[in-house]
């Protein structure tokens, strides 16, 4: 398996386009894919009035739906699980990862920015591969990103480096 790649960059930088058209790549290869992706906000799973989310109010740890499609998992917890504990739980060996957020895990990073960032503001990161703006890139190292062809361009390339 390919190390995995986060993308990385604070709200409305770009995070779920970039990965978006780096599963449109994937998808050309063949390739399978696995996406984890970090959410601060409490986002839920549960859609008001289903029967998961009835499970959940009324007390349960572990919520678990299964569909012809999908398995969807929802799982009170008292500490965030890390990346490294996520890929080893739901990436597959044949699956590329892709990982939204989880800036603090020690994989390869491409960092979206939003107009007015600089490096400066996320030197708390390590392993940054790339910076890359869907804006005019405003700074000598930053990559223009501002098509679905340049993003799926970049990626196709990082594939190849990393011998994928």
């Amino acid at each position: 398996m390919v190390a995995p790649l986060q993308v990385v960059g604070f709200k409305k930088s770009g995070k779920t386009t970039t990965i978006k058209d780096f599963l449109a790549v994937l998808k050309r290869q063949h390739q399978p894919v696995c996406v984890l992706k970090h959410d601060a906000h409490n986002a839920q799973m549960d859609q008001a009035g289903t029967d998961t989310a009835r499970f959940t109010a009324a007390g349960a740890q572990t919520v678990l739906l299964a569909t012809d499609q999908a398995t969807m998992v929802q799982q009170q917890i008292t500490q965030p699980p890390t990346a490294a504990q996520l890929i080893a739980t739901y990436a597959q060996p044949e699956q590329f990862c892709l990982l939204e957020g989880f800036k603090a895990a020690a994989y390869p990073k491409l960092v979206l920015v939003r107009p007015g960032e600089r490096p400066t503001d996320f030197k708390q990161l390590s392993h940054i591969t790339a910076y890359a703006s869907l804006h005019t890139p405003e700074f000598s190292a930053c990559l223009d990103f501002s098509t679905s062809a340049q993003r799926q361009a970049w990626f196709t390339t990082y594939l190849q480096k990393e011998g994928f």
